[in-house]
């Protein structure tokens, strides 16, 4: 336990200046010499050395997954009582990093500008057809209307207001926002569960910890309501009942996915542990289905990951270590991207690659009994 402290914030801050290499050639927080001289470096790495770029994205996370499995280890065989301050600072030091691995929050903030800034409906302005608008050199589908629900839009004001018109300053803001999301649903998983290795199941999950805290995607504010809304659901009391409903609604006017869990507010008589387990299957099922649609983000496994928390880890329990690998494989589609710069090619196939090897590992060595029996008996009759 004494190393993990190390580990996981050692991590955390090369991960942290790592980030700073994917920043857009068009953009610049500052125009101090050394700040550039350090912003240039990276971003040669990241831009010209892409090779080598990909291959330390491969060690920083293995690195944190390492330092995620000896945290659960720790944190069920010492119980812990408590959120050491050393995560703290490593989470901490995660939310000041650049987005580097998704161009969505500036889709959010341009979004947002176009609504408060220049008072125009997003779902009929697309931001490209502003004239002159500065966002537009390093802001990606600026052709495309608003992709998120009303409930997003209305949401965004307060970041952004914060935000002040200055770009860092509002990046800054969003993160934080979507930071706030993500300690109200590891609060909610602490106060239903009473149990820390549950919360760090959830909070210290390398992809939570990149996609939430690194690149501020939103559908951990979808996640936050939906899950409040079945909560206040289950409560006795019209006002609880309406607050929830509020809040569920909300949820869907995000994004959308969280509509598969409206037959669970009909089952008012099930523990929340099986509502939940049923939830993540819910939110699994939509999760394998997002392909249909575009494609399968890695960000997606927010929606599942954030209900099977509530599950009890119990000893080998499958569904969590399914889990524990099927994020690793998802954190490393970023790869075939970083080696190589584009969306096409071999990066498709590798992907799918990635995500699936490490799955499949784990499932032989757990079930290899049971895989390799049919083929000995058929040796034996053979």
């Amino acid at each position: 336990m004494k190393h993990i402290p190390t580990l996981f914030i050692g991590i955390a801050i090369v991960l942290g200046i790592y980030s700073y290499g994917f920043i857009d050639p068009h953009l610049s927080f500052s125009s101090h010499p050394f700040y550039l001289f350090i912003q240039n470096a990276l971003v040669h790495l990241v831009y010209r050395q892409s090779v080598t770029a990909a291959a330390l994205y491969v060690c920083i996370i293995v690195g944190l997954f390492a330092a995620y499995g000896m945290i659960m280890q720790s944190a069920k065989t010492e119980k812990m009582k408590y959120f050491p301050r050393w995560m703290i600072w490593g989470i901490g030091i995660l939310l000041v990093s650049y987005p580097a691995f998704s161009y969505d929050i500036y889709n959010y903030i341009a979004t947002a500008k176009v609504t408060f800034q220049y008072r125009e409906n997003p779902y009929v302005m697309m931001p490209i057809e502003i004239p002159n608008e500065p966002m537009l050199s390093f802001t990606r589908a600026a052709n495309k209307v608003a992709l998120y629900g009303p409930a997003w839009i209305v949401l965004t004001s307060f970041p952004y207001i914060v935000g002040a018109g200055n770009m860092l300053a509002t990046i800054v803001s969003f993160k934080t926002f979507t930071a706030l999301f993500y300690t109200a649903v590891t609060y909610l998983i602490y106060r239903k569960t009473k149990r820390w290795d549950q919360v760090m199941f959830f909070a210290l999950n390398p992809l939570i910890l990149i996609e939430v805290l690194v690149s501020g995607h939103n559908d951990i504010v979808m996640m936050a309501l939906g899950l409040a809304g079945l909560l206040l659901w289950n409560r006795q009391g019209m006002q609880y009942k309406a607050a929830g409903t509020i809040l569920f609604i909300s949820s869907v006017l995000i994004k959308g996915a969280t509509i598969a869990l409206v037959p669970l507010l009909f089952f008012s008589g099930w523990k929340w542990e099986k509502k939940m387990l049923v939830a993540g299957a819910l939110m699994f099922g939509v999760f394998l289905l997002s392909p249909l649609r575009e494609e399968m983000y890695p960000w997606y496994a927010v929606w599942w990951l954030s209900c099977i928390a509530f599950v009890p880890i119990r000893k080998h329990s499958f569904i969590h270590w399914f889990s524990f690998w099927l994020s690793f494989g998802l954190i490393l589609r970023y790869v075939p991207w970083i080696a190589t710069r584009e969306y096409g090619g071999i990066t498709p196939v590798t992907r799918i690659i990635v995500t699936t090897v490490p799955v499949l590992i784990y499932v032989f060595i757990r079930f290899r009994k049971k895989i390799v029996r049919p083929f000995t008996l058929l040796k034996k009759y053979l």
